[in-house]
């Protein structure tokens, strides 16, 4: 294939995803993942497609842009960048990610893109797939409490190496709460929270250890946790027979072969992957076709031994398979789901994407793999979707829109100040094409986009450049800006809140942030939702200074209303 028919493939196969990743784009053009990467910068550059992290969203527009005052032709010949999650699927399948990415997930379901969530509810969710966490723990926790009363003369000193999130700070209440119900006096429990690190949970695990020595029981919230927790004990030649390990979840292999040799895990809480992959596809398909579901989707436990795990799992070539006679005859399998396969009749979406946050989890190494059998079976196309890269990739876009939303509010003959920040170049970008403008800035990336537009006065404040940010900063940036009068300053901040008022990282930066807003007439606050509610360490100034805040859509209604409260005029930019 020649590099213009190459091109033009490109294109075409963007357009008609409206969103493809490197690699994906790679296999279908046959080529490498840097010829790619090289080809996507050309048609960005040409403006044919949007250049993205790791890959490239359709510039195909879905709404008309509107028209500035400044130069409705050019701006109406812009189209709008797709959002990449809300583009790409028909249902979207979440964990729980990290409050200022969560936040996105409300937007998607606002525009027809079914969300359901994986063990942990999200806002807007159509249901939630997940264990009852609290009663399952509460049956591990009895059953730590017998072995307990048969092993350790009814002695427990409890570790608990549990996480933050409130699906499993319901396991370790449940635990501990079943272990009291059979030892009431049973009062010494030490919660640590490893953050689901293996290295984490090794380390905190010889510590407690040599801290506390009558330690023999350790609850640990996962398998990761629970295989730190291991081979702390056998790096410290613990005697087995003195300390249980109990783990909530059996998720891989690894811990399995563990429960099997019953050297310290001697039993664990099995969540069967195998089942919650499949239940997970068939809630999805429910939810496409606005059938009723419930809030939360109760997918079912078990408390394996050492003894019965035989009766659940069987250890072949390829590891350990679930017996499904023993899940049909034992276990309640909610929506229907077939074991042996999927018999499901109707509509199915067509691509169902997959939000992970911990990857390297054998849970969801288990998930996934039941996902793309139940999945393949009826014909979806399931993306596994990676939640660092695509996240940053969707806000971005974010900012993208919000620059392009700002440019409209620049008219012929005005006077602009631009602020460095992560969406300073792209407003650079978007006021190319404008026209008897003058643009004053400090960013060095601002400076080099609009240095050969025409139809733009550009001046620089002068200053010491700040390489890691790419800004001039310094007394002569600031006495610059204390001789100027500007129209309009497009202000950055990296924190937001109602008390501390807009905060920044750097104290040479925020000293000409200050002067900057001294300078100007009019103060319009470019932020994206993830700047709000934290601080950073120095405060710019108080919410008041902002006249014009442009945001979008993810800032929660309640941040709308009460910057609205101080007089600022709030534009959410819809994606």
């Amino acid at each position: 294939m020649k590099t213009a028919e190459r091109l033009d493939h490109i294109v075409g196969a963007v357009d008609e995803h409206g969103f493809m990743s490197v690699r994906d784009l790679s296999r279908v053009c046959q080529v490498s993942e840097v010829t790619i990467r090289r080809d996507l910068d050309q048609l960005h550059a040409s403006h044919r497609i949007q250049r993205t992290y790791g890959g490239a969203a359709s510039l195909r527009p879905k709404t008309p842009a509107p028209p500035s005052g400044n130069d409705a032709d050019a701006n109406a010949a812009a189209p709008k960048a797709p959002s990449v999650l809300a583009d790409r699927f028909d249902v979207l399948i979440t964990t729980s990610l990290d409050p200022k990415y969560d936040a996105l997930l409300p937007g998607l379901s606002r525009k027809a893109v079914t969300v359901i969530a994986e063990s942990v509810p999200v806002e807007n969710a159509r249901s939630c797939v997940a264990v009852n966490n609290y009663e399952a723990s509460l049956a591990l926790g009895r059953w730590a409490g017998q072995y307990a009363q048969e092993h350790f003369r009814g002695r427990a000193c409890v570790l608990d190496l549990t996480y933050s999130l409130p699906n499993t700070q319901a396991r370790s209440h449940g635990f501990v709460d079943g272990l009291r119900e059979v030892l009431p006096s049973s009062q010494d429990v030490l919660s640590l929270n490893p953050l689901s690190r293996y290295e984490s949970a090794y380390q905190l695990t010889r510590d407690a250890l040599l801290a506390n020595r009558d330690i023999n029981i350790i609850f640990a919230i996962n398998d990761t946790n629970a295989w730190g927790a291991i081979n702390a004990c056998r790096d410290m030649e613990i005697d087995p027979s003195a300390v249980v390990i109990i783990p909530f979840g059996l998720e891989g292999d690894t811990l399995k072969d563990a429960l099997a040799t019953g050297c310290y895990c001697q039993a664990g809480l099995a969540m069967f992957p195998e089942i919650v992959g499949r239940v997970l596809i068939e809630a999805a398909i429910a939810a496409y076709n606005h059938q009723p579901l419930p809030a939360q989707v109760i997918t079912p436990f078990a408390v394996i031994t050492h003894e019965t795990l035989p009766e659940f799992y069987v250890k072949g070539p390829k590891g350990w398979a679930l017996r499904w006679d023993t899940v049909q005859s034992t276990l309640i399998v909610p929506l229907s789901v077939d074991c042996g396969g999927s018999t499901h009749v109707g509509p199915v979406p067509q691509r169902i994407g997959f939000l992970v946050r911990f990857m390297e989890h054998d849970w969801y190494r288990g998930l996934i793999a039941a996902m793309h059998e139940q999945a393949d079976c009826l014909g979806i196309a399931l993306e596994v979707v990676d939640v660092d890269q695509t996240l940053r990739e969707e806000v971005e876009l974010r900012r993208r829109e919000i620059a392009r939303r700002a440019a409209q509010e620049v008219e012929i003959g005005d006077v602009v100040l631009i602020d460095g920040g992560p969406i300073a170049g792209y407003l650079a970008e978007e006021l190319r094409r404008h026209r008897d403008i003058t643009v004053v800035t400090n960013a060095r990336r601002v400076f080099d986009i609009l240095s050969d537009s025409p139809g733009i006065t550009l001046i620089s404040t002068g200053g010491a450049l700040r390489r890691s940010t790419q800004v001039l900063v310094g007394p002569t940036t600031e006495a610059t800006l204390g001789q100027l009068r500007v129209d309009t300053l497009f202000l950055m901040a990296t924190g937001i809140t109602l008390e501390f008022g807009l905060s920044h990282t750097d104290i040479s930066e925020v000293t000409v942030k200050q002067a900057m807003i001294r300078s100007a007439r009019r103060v319009i606050l470019l932020a994206d939702h993830t700047c709000f509610g934290h601080e950073s360490m120095i405060q710019i100034a108080a919410p008041t200074v902002v006249h014009t805040l442009i945001a979008d859509d993810a800032l929660p209604a309640s941040w709308r209303l009460e910057l609205s409260k101080l007089g600022i005029e709030v534009v959410p930019v819809s994606m």
